[in-house]
């Protein structure tokens, strides 16, 4: 991949990847609960999940799904339903600082992220654009990794920025408006998700 195709692609992909969705709140949430090191597991979870989400997408997958649509509708919903469970999660901690909410999990980001319909846009839109069809597979590996080294260092920018709010915010009051903050983005996101 040379230089130009590697700017193009970040210029078109990056404002989609960095943009607010599920997992992203989520690892800003989790980060500023729980700090960084606890999040690490539900992080690698994620981008590993959609690693091989991508690498699905590249080796068909989206044939397949072209083929049954009524699979993304399903997906979809069952997605949303997870955000609105994840957001009274997050609603009833900050409700309740008392009550002892669990640290996002490994398993976690994998549920999260195979339901997260806004990221199976993205390897579908990056293939569809940067994807020259060849006899190898080589072309679908580097777009992948590629789109891997991405999602790692932008939902790392959100993990540290969850952090950040976290130290600004010591306070039980602040820390309670920033839970129901981080829920009220989560329920927005599941509605406009259940929407479009």
């Amino acid at each position: 991949m040379n230089l130009d195709l590697l700017t193009i692609l970040l210029v078109t992909l990056l404002p989609i990847i960095a943009s607010p969705g599920p997992a992203n709140i989520l690892y800003a949430a989790s980060a500023s609960s729980f700090g960084i090191k606890k999040t690490i597991p539900f992080w690698l979870s994620t981008n590993m999940t959609s690693f091989f989400q991508t690498l699905a997408i590249g080796l068909g997958l989206n044939l397949i799904m072209q083929l049954y649509p009524m699979i993304i509708v399903v997906l979809k919903y069952i997605g949303v339903l997870f955000l609105l469970y994840l957001a009274y999660k997050f609603s009833k901690f900050s409700v309740n600082a008392d009550k002892k909410i669990d640290v996002l999990t490994f398993k976690d980001g994998f549920v999260i992220e195979i339901l997260n319909m806004k990221f199976l846009l993205i390897p579908s839109l990056m293939f569809s654009q940067f994807y020259t069809p060849s006899d190898s597979y080589e072309q679908i590996f580097i777009l992948s990794f590629t789109l891997l080294l991405i999602t790692l260092s932008t939902s790392m920018m959100w993990m540290l920025g969850g952090n950040a709010l976290a130290s600004l915010v010591s306070d039980d009051k602040m820390q309670k408006y920033q839970e129901v903050f981080f829920s009220l983005l989560l329920f927005i996101t599941a509605i406009w998700l259940g929407f479009n």
